[in-house]
């Protein structure tokens, strides 16, 4: 599934970034942004993007094109 499809209050894992820039993945690597780090929906904007989610005790806001490339698994 992809971090796009996540409701809020639904924690996921990240599985991949690999379809996305190297640039922006090597930024979202230093945010926290690993395989195998949990995540969290906290919010979406009215319209839908941006979306804010919570990973590694930060919260960070990114653009839901971003999000649509970052595989992940959900948690039960």
């Amino acid at each position: 599934m992809l971090l796009s499809e996540l409701k809020v209050g639904q924690r996921a894992c990240i599985v991949n970034m690999h379809d996305m820039e190297p640039i922006m993945r090597k930024k979202l690597l230093n945010l926290g942004f690993l395989p195998k780090a949990q995540i969290e929906m906290l919010r979406r904007a009215p319209m839908g993007d941006p979306v804010a989610i919570r990973c590694a005790n930060s919260s960070i806001a990114l653009r839901k094109s971003l999000v649509s490339k970052i595989k992940v698994e959900l948690i039960a």
